[in-house]
C-alpha cells in the first residue's frame, strides 16, 4: 500500500506487519547478545532487559500517528520516566544514557529511522520514538538495574559499563538491521516528508540524512525573508527566483568561467576559493542566496579538509562553476545523494584516496583528475549526462587504482601465507598449553616451564607436521603423563606403573627439550624439579601448599605495539603488531574494516598512511594493506586498527561521501559562518 504526504508517495510495504515481527525478534536477540558480551548477567535480569526492551518496541510501532503536540508531549512524557519512582540520579543517568548513544550512532541510526518510517506508514514518527532507537536500550538498562536490586552508586557504575561497550558496538547492530530491513525491500523514506519537528530541525551539530538541505535551511532561517516562504526542497530554479535573474547568474558564471581561465579562483598557485551569493551579486538575505551560499560553505569545508591534497583540491576548486549551474537548474540538487554533480565531487575525492598529503600536482593520478575537472568545466552547460560521463570515467580510474593495490599485494601472498601459518602455530600451541596449566593440580615449576619451553616445541611440530600428527599426539600426551607422575601414588600398582614409565617419560622430555635448544640450566632446574616431585609422589606424600598455576594474561593486556620489517627479496613488509607474543583477533574487523576499504591509519612517529585492506587473516584478522605508491606493504594487527579508530587517529576513507562530510562540517559552523558572509 501506499500514502502520499505533500504529494511525495509512502510506500509501505505489504507485509508490514511481519516485517515488524522478524526485527523485534531481531532487536531482542541482537540486543540480548549486546547484554551478555558487556558483562555476566543472572537468566532472570536478561529476561526482564529483554521484556523492557520488547515493550518499548510495541509501544512505539502501536502508537497511531498523532495528531497533536500535546498528544505527543503526553506520550513521550510516559515513556521517558525510565525508572518510575527510582532514584532521581538513576533517572538522569538513564537519559544521558540513551542520549550519549544517539549522538554516537548518527547516520546508522538516521537510516534505519527513516526505514521505520515507511514500515510504520508514520511521516509524523518522531526520531526520538525510534522503536529500534536507544530508548529502547535505556528502558531495557533500567528494568536490569531493578531486578539486580544493587546500590545506586553500584548501578551508575554498571551504567557507565555498558554506556562504554553499547556506543562501540551498536553502530554494527544498526548497521545490521538496516541491511535486514533493505533485504526485506523496506526504503528510507524521504525526509522531505518527514513532519516531526525534531527530523526537520536542521539544528547545528547534528548528523542528518542529507546535511546539504539542512546547511539550506539554517541559512534560510537566519536570512529576512519576503513575499513568503521560500521553496526549501531544491534548486534556485524551483524557488521565487524570477527569470531575469536566473539568466544574470548563468551569465555572471559565464563571466567567472572566463575569468578561471587565468588562473583565478583556486587555479594555479593561489589558495582555493568559494563562490558565494555576494560574488554573483545576489542581495544578502534573498532565499535563492541560501542556497548557493550553503554551496560555498560546502566548498570552503572541502577546502580546509587537512587530508585532500593541494593538487585534488585545486581539481575540486574548479568544478565550483558547473556544481552552481547545475544547482541553479535542478531543484533536486539538495535532496539527490545520486545527483552527478555531487556524485563528480564523491567520485573525484575517492579516485585521490591514498594519495599522499604532500602529493606533487605531477603525479599521473593528478594530472588525471585535474584533467577530467577541465574537461568538465569546458562541456558542461545544462546538460547532466555530462557529468554523468565523467562520473563513469572517475568509476574506472577507481577501479584501475584499487586494482592496482590489490596487484601490489599479491605479491605479499606467499610471505604473509608463512606469516599465518606462524600465527596458527602459536595459536594452537599456546591454547594445548593452556589448557594443562589451567589445571588446578599443576605445580608452578613445570607450569613454566610448559609455556616457557614446551609451547616451541608443539609450536615447532604444528608447522612441520600439524596438530593431528602423530609428533603432537605424542608430545601433548607425554605433558599428561608428566603431570600425573607428579601426583601422589595412593596404591602399589601406581607407584609400580610410576617407576616403569619413568625411564621412557624423561627420555621423551629430555628429547623434546634438545630439539628446541632449551639452555642447559633451565633443563637442570626443571629436572631438579620433577625429581623433587616424583620422589614425593612415590612416598605417597600430598605436596605441600600446591600454587594453583596462574592463568595466562589476554594476550593483549599490557602489550605495547611494536613496528617491525621483514624482506624477502624485493619485499619489505612492514608489521604494526602487539609485543610479548600477543595473538589475539580483534572484533572490530568483523564490523568495521573487510576486505576493500581503504584505511588511514597512522604508525609510530610517523605521519598518516592510506592503504587498501588487500586481505584479513581468517584466524588472526591481522590487515594487509596495499598502495599503488609505495614500495612496501603494511601488515596491521586487529586491535591496533580499533584502537585507533576509536581514538580518532584512523578512518575509513573509501565509501564516505565527500559532499555529504564537508555539508556536515560547515552545518556545524553554520551560524558562524553565515554571519561572515552576510558581514
Amino acid at each position: 500500500m501506499s500514502r502520499t504526504v505533500d504529494g511525495a508517495p509512502l510506500q509501505v510495504p505489504g507485509d508490514a506487519w511481519e516485517i515488524l515481527r522478524d526485527c523485534r525478534a531481531w532487536l531482542l536477540k541482537q540486543g540480548g547478545q549486546l547484554l551478555r558480551e558487556a558483562e555476566p548477567v543472572s537468566e532472570a535480569a536478561l529476561a526482564a532487559y529483554l521484556k523492557a526492551i520488547g515493550s518499548y518496541f510495541d509501544e512505539k510501532t502501536a502508537s497511531d500517528r498523532q495528531t497533536s503536540f500535546a498528544q505527543l508531549g503526553d506520550l513521550t512524557a510516559s515513556n521517558i520516566s525510565l525508572v518510575g519512582d527510582c532514584d532521581l540520579e538513576l533517572d538522569i543517568r538513564l537519559g544521558s544514557f540513551a542520549t550519549l548513544l544517539t549522538e554516537s550512532n548518527g547516520k546508522g541510526l538516521w537510516r534505519v529511522y527513516l526505514r521505520f518510517v515507511t514500515l510504520l506508514g508514520r511521516p509524523d514518527l518522531s526520531p526520538a520514538d525510534n522503536p529500534v532507537g536507544p530508548k529502547a536500550f535505556a528502558r531495557g538498562v533500567n528494568a536490569l538495574c531493578g531486578v539486580v536490586d544493587e546500590a545506586a552508586d553500584r548501578a551508575l557504575e554498571r551504567i557507565s559499563r555498558l554506556e562504554e561497550h553499547f556506543s562501540e558496538f551498536l553502530p554494527a547492530l544498526y548497521a545490521g538491521l538496516n541491511d535486514f530491513l533493505i533485504a526485506r525491500k523496506v526504503s528510507a523514506a524521504q525526509p522531505s516528508i518527514v513532519t516531526a519537528p525534531d527530523a526537520a530541525s536542521g539544528a547545528a551539530g547534528s548528523i542528518t540524512v542529507d546535511p546539504a538541505l539542512a546547511l539550506q535551511k539554517s541559512l534560510l532561517g537566519q536570512a529576512p525573508r519576503s513575499g513568503g516562504e521560500p521553496g526549501l526542497a531544491g534548486g534556485i530554479a524551483a524557488s521565487l527566483i524570477s527569470q531575469a535573474m536566473f539568466g544574470r547568474l548563468l551569465a555572471r558564471l559565464d563571466d567567472l568561467e572566463r575569468a578561471a581561465q587565468g588562473a583565478d579562483d583556486g587555479q594555479g598557485d593561489k589558495a582555493p576559493r568559494a563562490l558565494d551569493a555576494s560574488r554573483l551579486g545576489l542581495p544578502a538575505g534573498a532565499p535563492e542566496a541560501a542556497a548557493i551560499d550553503a554551496l560555498a560553505m560546502i566548498f570552503e569545508a572541502i577546502f580546509a579538509s587537512p587530508t585532500l591534497p593541494d593538487p585534488v583540491k585545486t581539481a575540486l576548486a574548479g568544478l565550483q562553476i558547473p556544481t552552481l549551474r547545475a544547482l541553479m537548474l535542478d531543484r533536486d540538487f539538495f535532496t539527490a545523494d545520486a545527483h552527478p554533480a555531487r556524485q563528480l565531487l564523491d567520485k573525484m575525492a575517492r579516485a585521490a584516496v591514498g594519495l599522499p598529503f604532500d602529493v606533487p600536482s605531477r603525479h599521473p593520478l593528478c594530472v588525471i583528475i585535474q584533467q577530467i575537472a577541465a574537461r568538465v568545466r569546458a562541456e558542461f552547460v545544462s546538460d547532466t549526462q555530462v557529468l554523468s560521463r565523467y562520473v563513469g570515467e572517475l568509476d574506472k580510474l577507481i577501479a584501475r587504482r584499487d586494482a592496482a593495490a590489490a596487484q601490489a599485494a599479491a605479491a605479499y601472498r606467499p610471505l604473509l601465507q608463512r606469516l599465518e601459518q606462524g600465527d596458527q602455530a602459536d595459536m594452537a600451541s599456546r591454547q594445548a598449553v593452556d589448557a594443562l596449566c589451567l589445571r588446578n593440580d599443576v605445580p608452578p615449576a613445570i607450569a613454566r616451564f610448559l609455556r616457557e619451553h614446551w609451547q616451541r616445541l608443539l609450536r615447532q611440530i604444528w608447522l612441520e607436521s600439524g596438530e593431528t600428527s602423530a609428533a603432537w599426539q605424542e608430545n601433548t600426551a607425554l605433558v599428561e603423563q608428566l603431570l600425573w607422575s607428579v601426583q601422589p601414588k595412593a596404591d602399589i600398582e601406581e607407584r609400580k606403573r610410576l617407576a616403569r614409565e619413568l625411564p621412557s617419560m624423561l627420555k621423551g622430555i629430555s628429547a623434546g627439550m634438545q630439539k628446541v635448544a632449551v639452555p642447559e640450566a633451565a633443563r637442570s632446574e626443571f629436572l631438579d624439579a620433577c625429581f623433587a616431585l616424583q620422589t614425593g609422589a612415590l612416598r605417597g606424600a600430598p605436596r605441600l601448599d600446591p600454587e594453583p598455576a596462574a592463568a595466562a594474561a589476554p594476550a593483549t593486556a599490557g602489550v605495547a605495539p611494536v613496528l617491525g620489517e621483514l624482506r624477502s627479496a624485493s619485499l619489505r613488509l612492514r608489521i604494526y603488531d602487539l609485543g610479548g607474543g600477543a595473538r589475539s583477533a580483534g572484533r572490530y574487523r568483523q564490523s568495521a574494516v573487510h576486505a576493500g576499504d581503504w584505511l588511514n591509519c597512522r604508525l609510530p612517529d610517523e605521519a598518516p598512511i592510506c592503504g587498501r585492506i588487500c586481505h584479513v587473516a581468517k584466524d588472526t584478522g591481522k590487515l594487509l594493506l596495499a598502495n599503488p605508491d609505495w614500495d612496501f606493504a603494511l601488515l596491521l594487527h586487529p586491535a591496533l586498527a580499533e584502537s585507533q579508530l576509536r581514538d580518532g587517529l584512523a578512518s575509513i576513507s573509501s565509501g564516505v561521501s565527500l559532499f555529504n562530510a564537508a555539508a556536515e562540517q560547515a552545518l556545524r559552523g553554520a551560524p558562524a559562518l553565515a554571519g561572515g558572509q552576510q558581514a
